[in-house]
């Protein structure tokens, strides 16, 4: 009975609340690696103009 209720409950989450967490986790990861990037090469680009 316990174990069923547990399946139950892992593929609610999974399916549901940590999809979702995950998108959102994935996109910052990339957003804040591409603003970095973005930021480090002109900050690279503008050193080297000085």
């Amino acid at each position: 009975m316990s174990d069923v209720n547990a399946e139950q409950f892992t593929g609610f989450s999974e399916n549901h609340y940590q999809h979702g967490m995950h998108t959102l986790a994935w996109i910052s990861l990339w957003l804040i690696v591409g603003l970095g990037v973005a930021f480090g090469l002109f900050g690279f680009f503008w050193g080297l103009t000085q």
